[in-house]
Formats: C-alpha cells, sequence, structure tokens
C-alpha cells in the first residue's frame, strides 16, 4: 500500500509558480495556503520573483533550506518534467501538477507526460495530477479545491476522489450545504502516476472515513480496483459515479483526461459486484454519500412510512413498490398502540396501517409524539422514512439519532417544505439522519444501502 500521510498531513509545503499576480493560480495557492489554516512551512518557487506575497521565493525547489513534503506545480506545461526532476533530486514526497496540456491533448502532451514520469522512476517522489485541481485536508488545513473551509472543525467521516475538477469541487460545495462532512478529498485529473486504486485502498485503512466517493472517467487498474473495491465494502460505503458511458462520453473523456471509458452497462454490473453502489449523476452521487453516512444500514428490505402529507404517502409507497422495498401492514397490536398515541390528531377513519398518516402534528410535545410513533412502527420494519413539517433543530436530530441507536435501524427523513429548510437538512444529515428533499430520492438512496448490506451479509 502507498502512504500517503504525508500527502494529506505535510509539513512543509512549496508552490512551484507562485506569483504576485492576482490573476494567477500560483497567488491564489500562496494566499490559501498563508490565510492561517495551513500551520507549517510555507516555500514560494519562482525564478524571477525574490519575494511572493511578503515571503522569501526560491528560483528553484532544489534552492529550499528545509525538507519538502509537498509541491503544488502550477507553472506551464513544458517545464513540469524539469521541475519534477527538481523534486525527485530534492527528496519531495508528493507532487500536485495542477498544470493541464498532457495526454488529454493527444501525442505531443502525452510525450511531456512520459518525460515527467521517467524522473519520477529516479526517486522518491509521488504525483498526483496533471490536469487536476489537487486536495482537500481541512486536518491539516489545505484546500486548493473548492470553496469550502478548510479547518479541523469542518471534517468528517467521507472522502472523496474524482477525476474531473468540476465534479470533485462541486462534490465538497454541493455536498457540504447536504450535511457531508469530509475527511479528505482529492482531484487526480490524469492519473498518471498514483491512481483511484491507491486512493481507494488507503482511505479503506483510514478509521476516521466511513464513506469513500469517486468520479471515475477511466479505470487504470480494473481487477484491483474490484478486489480492492470488495475488500473495503465489506467495512465501508463504496460510491462510484462511472462517467464515459456513450460513445459521445468516450470522446469526451479522452479529450478531458486521457482515459478510455469502457462499456457504460458492463461497468455498473462489474462495481455492484464488488459491493459498490453506483451513482449515474452528480446528485445520486451525493444523495447516496449522504444516506451511507448513517451508521447504521437496513437488515431488511421492510419499511415504515410516518408522514404528515398524504401525497408523500403515496407517492412513497409507489417508489418503494418499484425499487423492492416492501411496506407490511403493521400488527394489530402496533396499530392499537398508534391509534391510542395518535388520538389528537388521527380521524377515526384513517387506521394506521402503513403508511401511518398523522395529517397534521400535535401542538405540545410533536417531537416526543414523533420519537414515540417511530419507535413503534420500528419494531416491525428494517428502515423508516419520515415525512415532517416541524422544525429540523438539534434536539430533535439528536433524539432522531439516540432511537436509530437504540433500535439499530435506519431512519430517513424528508421536511414538508424543503427548500426552505436546507440548515435543518444538513443537520439531520450531520447526526446521521440522512435527510432527502424528495421520496424518490431517499427511497433510491435507501434501495442501494439495502443492496450494501446484503452484499456484507453475503461475504
Amino acid at each position: 500500500m502507498v502512504q500517503l500521510e504525508r500527502l494529506f498531513n505535510p509539513s512543509s509545503v512549496a508552490v512551484v509558480g507562485a506569483s504576485n499576480d492576482a490573476r494567477k493560480t500560483g497567488n491564489r495557492y500562496v494566499k490559501n495556503l498563508s490565510g492561517g489554516a495551513f500551520k507549517g512551512s510555507l516555500y514560494p518557487v519562482n525564478p524571477g520573483e525574490p519575494e511572493i506575497l511578503g515571503m522569501k521565493s526560491y528560483p528553484r525547489v532544489i534552492d529550499i533550506p528545509g525538507e519538502v513534503d509537498l509541491a503544488i506545480v502550477v507553472v506551464p506545461a513544458r517545464f513540469v518534467p524539469e521541475v519534477i526532476g527538481d523534486c525527485v533530486r530534492k527528496g519531495v514526497q508528493f507532487a500536485v501538477v495542477h498544470t493541464a496540456g498532457f495526454a488529454e491533448l493527444g501525442t505531443e502532451g502525452a510525450k511531456l507526460q512520459a518525460q515527467m514520469l521517467e524522473q519520477i522512476r529516479r526517486g522518491p517522489t509521488r504525483v498526483i495530477g496533471p490536469n487536476c485541481m489537487g486536495i482537500y485536508s481541512p486536518l491539516a488545513g489545505i484546500n486548493t479545491v473548492a470553496p469550502v473551509p478548510a479547518a479541523r472543525e469542518d471534517t468528517g467521516p467521507v472522502a472523496f476522489v474524482g477525476q474531473s475538477g468540476w465534479v470533485t469541487e462541486n462534490v465538497l460545495e454541493m455536498g457540504y450545504q447536504r450535511g457531508l462532512r469530509f475527511s479528505k478529498a482529492v482531484s487526480i485529473g490524469n492519473q498518471s502516476d498514483l491512481t483511484i486504486e491507491d486512493m481507494l485502498e488507503y482511505f479503506g485503512n483510514e478509521d476516521d472515513i466511513r464513506v469513500i466517493g469517486f468520479y471515475i472517467e477511466g479505470i487504470k487498474r480494473g481487477r484491483e480496483l474490484l478486489r480492492l473495491a470488495g475488500e473495503v465494502s465489506r467495512k465501508k460505503a463504496v460510491v462510484v459515479w462511472k462517467a464515459g458511458r456513450s460513445e459521445g462520453g468516450a470522446r469526451a473523456t479522452m479529450s478531458h483526461t486521457g482515459s478510455i471509458a469502457g462499456d457504460g452497462a458492463v461497468a455498473d454490473a462489474a462495481l455492484r459486484q464488488g459491493g459498490m453502489a453506483v451513482a449515474g449523476n452528480l446528485e445520486e452521487l451525493i444523495d447516496l454519500m449522504v444516506g451511507f453516512v448513517s451508521p447504521v444500514l437496513p437488515a431488511g428490505n421492510t419499511l415504515g412510512l410516518l408522514v404528515e402529507a398524504g401525497g408523500g404517502a403515496v407517492a412513497s409507497a409507489d417508489t418503494a413498490d418499484a425499487l423492492g422495498l416492501r411496506l407490511p401492514v403493521l400488527s394489530e397490536k402496533t396499530q392499537r398502540e398508534l391509534a391510542d398515541t395518535m388520538k389528537p390528531v388521527l380521524p377515526p377513519f384513517a387506521p394506521p396501517r402503513n403508511p401511518v398518516d398523522i395529517v397534521w402534528g400535535p401542538a405540545g410535545d410533536r417531537q416526543g409524539f414523533l420519537v414515540k410513533c417511530s419507535r413503534a412502527i420500528l419494531r416491525e420494519v428494517d428502515s423508516l422514512l419520515m415525512i415532517d413539517y416541524g422544525a429540523f433543530d438539534d434536539e430533535f436530530a439528536s433524539a432522531l439519532a439516540a432511537l436509530r441507536d437504540e433500535t439499530g435501524k435506519t431512519i430517513l427523513i424528508i421536511p414538508g417544505h424543503p427548500l426552505d429548510d436546507p440548515e435543518g437538512m444538513s443537520r439531520m444529515t450531520r447526526h446521521g439522519i440522512p435527510a432527502f428533499t424528495i421520496p424518490e430520492r431517499a427511497l433510491s438512496t435507501l434501495a442501494a444501502m439495502a443492496r450494501c448490506s446484503r452484499y456484507r451479509l453475503a461475504v
């Protein structure tokens, strides 16, 4: 296994191509790293600038007096092989090559990429990229990818690797808004050296990571990917969006990251066989990662619905049936218990059989009422979906999380007006109660969670 600790937690970083010009990427990276979150040594490198943003600048990496764990390279492509050669001679552990213009652009670019790889064969340096956005590591205070915080308090149990900078930055930004918190993320680009397989193996052995997401255009070592995923999926969720499925998508993939895409249906089948959850687009990718933040997976396919919206009950029941999720009729004992609990709100002509439609919530202890109803339903099903118009505050999120832990059952939730409470949805997800906007998205995710649960039981 490749040891990647110094990639994500470097004690020293060199920005090669650092600049005083605010329009350039080298300026932005130096500003980000010198802004306070990163506590290690920072070395700007630019032969034409003796000082960058008030810091001493070095002509070349080999001129830096101290050790360098990570080099972030933003020079033009024609200079990259020479820079990587300097990194090798200096003993730099890792280099992130942000620069584009390599194998994704054809023969001449492929030659440059080959020259760069020839340099790293001579020493310890390993390369992320080229043609990538870099890394997000909040514990280290490093963020070269997206406009989300890179501070210790924002870390969480999710890791992500994407071959597209656009996908990676949107997974971080959109995921953060949904309540996901990331331990580490990588925009990996062309995978010239380090690959998604290396990342999967490393993340699979990180204790603080429970969910690993991927956006993949080309697979370098397919058999190894399936082997590793099969092992990691026994204990952690592995979520994959495999792109480049159509003829046009395959052409775009080749020009984007220089990857060769395979048949989409075949790839999906192989990935699922390896225990992975498969997404078809960006929103599905984020939905699946949100779902797997739950520390509990459904042990089976039976579902309870507790809803404060009749239309939501119908839509949920139809979707559940199409996905192979079963809504059993609750026992007479549980129906009587629910009827007693719900007397203040339930009309006598609406027996709580499943779905349980409460029509409207009580004026008193609303949250206690919902928890009590949920506990009764969860005795007879593997998971619960709730649609509720109330406040998604910390007290309610904590109460549902405690019920989840008490019962060992999965709980998903949808607000009555999703657009009005994004922070409440985020709060629920952060407590391990995955929140969604509509029943179709929630239940599609739940079905994937159930498949992964069956995979773990089978192996």
